[in-house]
């Protein structure tokens, strides 16, 4: 704190000084600004006066003569003399050397009208050196002053100030470092001055805090104890809440019935899918198939008996497809497989099995034995298929196709041409 005090004092002063310093130099440029200004007008006026009859007698050598004379003088960079319309008729630069200059022109007058103009660049290294002396003057007179005054105050002030603090703030810091979050004894007042009620004021604020720190720390112990029993009930709820997200999710995307996936899960299975194989060039085939005669089983039997041959197809089915395939009931008796990695040759190889595996179920119903068989469309991606739905499409077709080609068979969708049905025996 005692350094700071001594910072904020020190540079209160010297911006003080400074601003004075400023004034100061200020009030002394004007005046050495404005002789400079009367020098260099000065040197224009005579070098107008002298160039008057040269310029009308268009006496060229002897205004050369003149430039340079004029430009030899001190401080005198550059002189340009002109004519009527501001041709150059003669100039001449001083000595070598860049500094900042001055321009001062002054008519070239004969027989009281003007022919031309004098224009004289005047240095103001001069001025700029003055002021530059008396700029580090200035700094260096109120710097020390600044330090003076700083030292003093540090000496005659600080100490009855800080010291205090000082105290007060080692013995805050000794009892944070323990541990403690309040000081257990008063503190000594040792002036009755403001430092002193300083002291008596944190006195007062301590007692207060020790008070609150035992309240608190009754509050705290009850309101954890609140805390676990929510805790306890909070984590069975949010075990129940899981459950039941999960069984939302579930029901979803599976069909209840077959416990297959949904029309919906299955159409984003397809979709992401079809991209993967636009993207990366690998094959996918989509088998549909639908049951024949289904209808009659329901009429025939009840629809109990049709939910059972349903519920039969899809235990079948989870156990013939592979795990990166998607099997999925699409609606009624309609069901859809993405075969992935898999193309039409290999897709026959599953439909045969499949059509087997069928066959030779025995689906039951009340002690009756149903008479099933399935219907097959076999469809391969290619690059013509520039949507999904396309795909599907052709899918379908080899389904219609094979049902009309006497059912209980599988038929594979070619753009060219058909291939012939086959049954399987």
């Amino acid at each position: 704190m005692s350094t700071k005090l001594i910072a904020y004092v020190t540079v209160g002063v010297v911006v003080t000084s400074a601003g004075i310093g400023v004034l100061r130099v200020q009030n002394e440029r004007g005046p050495l600004g404005k002789l400079i200004d009367e020098a260099g007008q000065s040197v224009a006026n005579a070098a107008a006066s002298g160039a008057a009859s040269l310029v009308a007698g268009f006496d060229y050598g002897n205004l050369e003569i003149l430039a340079r004379n004029v430009s030899a003088q001190a401080h005198v960079k550059y002189v340009t003399i002109r004519n009527q319309d501001g041709r150059v008729m003669s100039e001449a630069a001083g000595k070598d050397g860049r500094t900042a200059v001055k321009r001062f022109e002054s008519p070239v007058v004969f027989e009281g009208q003007p022919i031309g103009t004098v224009t004289v660049d005047v240095s103001t290294e001069t001025l700029d050196r003055a002021l530059e002396a008396l700029y580090w003057r200035v700094f260096v007179e109120q710097l020390g002053f600044g330090a003076i005054l700083g030292l003093m105050v540090y000496f005659f002030t600080a100490r009855g100030i800080v010291s205090p603090i000082r105290r007060l703030t080692a013995t805050m810091e000794e009892t944070v470092a323990n541990g403690g979050s309040y000081i257990a004894r008063d503190l000594d007042v040792g002036s009755a001055d403001e430092i002193g009620r300083l002291v008596s004021v944190f006195n007062s604020l301590n007692k207060s805090l020790a008070s609150y720190h035992q309240q608190l720390h009754s509050k705290i112990d009850f309101a954890n104890e609140e805390l676990r029993e929510k805790n306890i009930q909070l984590g069975g709820r949010t075990r129940e809440l899981e459950h039941a997200l999960d069984l939302l999710s579930t029901m979803a995307t599976t069909d209840w019935l077959t416990e297959l996936p949904n029309r919906r899960k299955f159409d984003e299975t397809l979709l992401q899918m079809f991209h993967q194989s636009e993207r990366f060039s690998e094959t996918i085939t989509l088998v549909l198939f639908d049951l024949d005669h289904f209808k009659q089983v329901n009429d025939s039997h009840g629809h109990s008996a049709g939910d059972a041959v349903l519920r039969d197809i899809g235990t079948l089915l989870r156990l013939q497809v592979r795990k990166s395939d998607l099997p999925a009931r699409l609606g009624g008796d309609e069901f859809g497989i993405v075969l992935y990695r898999t193309n039409a040759v290999q897709a026959e190889l599953f439909v045969k099995d499949w059509l087997e595996s069928v066959r030779k179920h025995a689906f039951v119903h009340e002690g009756s034995r149903l008479k099933v068989s399935i219907s097959v469309g076999i469809a391969q991606y290619d690059a013509s298929m520039t949507v999904p739905r396309a795909l599907y499409h052709a899918a379908d077709e080899a389904l219609y196709h094979a049902k009309n080609a006497g059912r209980d068979r599988y038929s594979v969708y070619s753009e060219a041409t058909w291939l012939p049905e086959r049954k399987t025996s």
